[in-house]
C-alpha cells in the first residue's frame, strides 16, 4: 500500500519518455531518488517543478530499491526562483549539495525546514547570495561540523564582522556592491574550509 509524505523537490531529470526521475527531501526519508510516470494526458496530475513542496504517495519496486511516485499533490510551487537568474543559480545549488551528499544527511526535520525555509526566502526575493550562505552555514551546524570552533576564527577579523551581520539579521531585498565583494570573500572561504575539513562533496 503507498504511504504519503511531504516532500521538497529539489532535481528532477527525464528518464526515457515515460518517466521523470526526481530527487526529493521528506522528514522520513532524507534525500532519495524516486520515479514518477509523465502523465500523457495533461490537467490529470501536475507536473514536479524544481522547488515544489508537495505530497507524494509511494510505492517500492518489486525488487524493493526503489520508489515510484504514485500520487502527487501540489502544495506550493516556488516558481517565482526561477525568475531571477541568481535566485535559480543559488537555489540550484542547495539542492545539489543536497542530492550529491544524500548518503551523508540523515533524515531529520531539521533539514527539510531548514531547505523549505530557503526556498521560500529564495522565492520571495531575498539576496539569494546571503540566503545560500545562511543555509550552508545552519546545514553544517545542524550536522555537527565545528564550523564556529574550526572556520570562524580562521576567518580574517574585517570579513567576520561581516559575515556576522549576514547570519544574524534577516537577509535583504539586495546585497549593495561593496557587500558583495566581501560576500564572495567569506563564501569562498567557506567552500575552501568545507573541501578541507568535511566529507561534502561540494556542486561544481
Amino acid at each position: 500500500m503507498a504511504e504519503a509524505y511531504e516532500a521538497l523537490v529539489l532535481l528532477t531529470e527525464p528518464s526515457g519518455e515515460s518517466f521523470l526521475k526526481l530527487h526529493l527531501l521528506t522528514v522520513e526519508h532524507g534525500v532519495f531518488l524516486c520515479l514518477k510516470r509523465v502523465a500523457k494526458k495533461s490537467g490529470r496530475s501536475p507536473t514536479p517543478d524544481l522547488f515544489d513542496q508537495c505530497v507524494v504517495k509511494l510505492d517500492l519496486s518489486k525488487q524493493g530499491t526503489l520508489h515510484f511516485v504514485t500520487d502527487y499533490e501540489l502544495i506550493k510551487r516556488r516558481e517565482t526562483i526561477g525568475q531571477r537568474y541568481q535566485s535559480l543559480q543559488d537555489a540550484s545549488s542547495l539542492s545539489r549539495l543536497l542530492v550529491q551528499n544524500a548518503a551523508h544527511l540523515p533524515e531529520s526535520e531539521a533539514l527539510f525546514s531548514l531547505t523549505s525555509q530557503a526556498f521560500d526566502a529564495f522565492a520571495t526575493g531575498k539576496a539569494s547570495e546571503v540566503v545560500l550562505f545562511k543555509a550552508l552555514f545552519r546545514l553544517l551546524q545542524d550536522e555537527g561540523y565545528p564550523v564556529r570552533e574550526s572556520w570562524w576564527p580562521g576567518l580574517p577579523r574585517d570579513l567576520q564582522a561581516i559575515a556576522k551581520r549576514l547570519l544574524l539579521e534577516p537577509a535583504p531585498e539586495k546585497l549593495p556592491e561593496p557587500a558583495k565583494v566581501a560576500y564572495r570573500e567569506i563564501h569562498q572561504n567557506l567552500q575552501d574550509w568545507m573541501r578541507q575539513r568535511t566529507d561534502l562533496l561540494l556542486p561544481a
